[in-house]
């Protein structure tokens, strides 16, 4: 099995990012940024481009902010051990910087995240070795080559947000974050998925097959 998961307010209890950004960028960035996101005028990755460049703190000091206001959603610890103890394949991608998610994750996940450097502000690029390309989106061409690494194996998107949906829309099984927009997408695409707020349902959920 082939599990990909988001990170963002899917793995963790909210949206680091979104804490970043109203804390160290402009507390207006949603009213700024995301009309530009939502009628496809930007994509994921210039969105994230946008909302890190003005940002000047070093990692440091935007982790521990981040870190003593949002943890682990429940049951994500047990969820990967389950998965590396019944060999499968449980891969993150996200749109998140790769600084922040390493620092939350326990060692030996296999991650997908944005690379940042910090250059009078964060530079955000593509993962290193990663090349999309142009008008394809990020998440779906993460799936389609981490298939074709495992190839016959059911694939599995867990994810909550509006750049997960065409990634999850092409995979056998989607877990939706309750009340999320990726659920809202599901529903109106008729896209089946399976709704959780605990990584212990998902386990339950997929170990009954």
């Amino acid at each position: 099995m082939l599990i990909l998961c988001d990170f963002d307010n899917t793995i963790t209890q909210a949206d680091v990012t979104n804490l970043i950004w109203d804390h160290y960028f402009r507390p207006d960035w949603r009213e700024v940024l995301l009309p530009r996101f939502l009628s496809g005028d930007i994509d994921s990755i210039e969105l994230m481009q946008l909302g890190y460049k003005p940002v000047n703190a070093p990692a440091t000091e935007l982790l521990s902010f981040v870190q003593q206001r949002i943890g682990l959603r429940e049951g994500f610890t047990d969820f990967a051990s389950c998965c590396k103890a019944r060999d499968w394949t449980l891969h993150i991608v996200t749109a998140g910087l790769d600084w922040y998610v390493r620092a939350y994750l326990p060692p030996g996940i296999p991650i997908t995240a944005l690379a940042a450097k910090l250059n009078h502000g964060w530079d955000v690029t593509l993962p290193l070795g990663v090349h999309v390309p142009r008008g394809q989106d990020y998440k779906r061409h993460m799936l389609e080559l981490l298939r074709g690494k495992h190839t016959g194996q059911a694939t599995v998107f867990i994810g909550d947000g509006r750049n997960d949906f065409p990634a999850a829309r092409a995979c056998d099984h989607v877990f939706a974050l309750k009340d999320s927009t990726l659920e809202s997408l599901c529903i109106e695409h008729g896209v089946k998925c399976a709704v959780f707020e605990t990584f212990r349902e998902i386990q339950q959920a997929l170990e009954r097959g």
